[in-house]
């Protein structure tokens, strides 16, 4: 089984300010987020994963227990209904926005990478992350 405990280095996005905009994030913002690179910690504790990305201008921490919903702040001040599971190599996050719209992030892990498709329930485009492991 692959270790999905971590550092990655994002290396580039698909569709990702166009995915952010699609949710009504403003187009400045989006196209800020689609230039950063940030780095992405992943810590593995038992039932309990941890996703903590600094860029550089911009740190967001999320804490997931396996199974169970949780409160997830966001930047621009609202919270998300989270809920995480691990199947083998992929780690999915469904969340629900206070809008009621639902969205999805797929982490899949590999020895070498990880990519993250993120998609929602509306007519956003798919947006990718690659990450490489460093």
């Amino acid at each position: 089984m692959v270790q999905i405990a971590g550092t990655y280095q994002l290396e580039k996005n698909e569709k990702f300010a166009e995915y952010l905009m699609a949710l009504g994030i403003p187009e400045d913002k989006a196209k800020l987020a689609d230039s950063l690179k940030p780095k992405l910690q992943v810590v593995v504790d038992g039932k309990k994963i941890s996703l903590n990305s600094d860029s550089g201008v911009e740190n967001a921490s999320s804490t997931f227990t396996l199974g169970e919903e949780v409160d997830e702040p966001m930047p621009h001040n609202f919270t998300l209904k989270s809920t995480a599971k691990l199947e083998g190599d992929t780690l999915t996050i469904t969340s629900k926005a206070p809008s009621g719209k639902v969205g999805t992030r797929v982490y899949k892990f590999s020895d070498s990478n990880l990519v993250v498709t993120l998609s929602a329930d509306s007519s956003a485009p798919t947006g990718k992350r690659h990450y490489k492991r460093v």
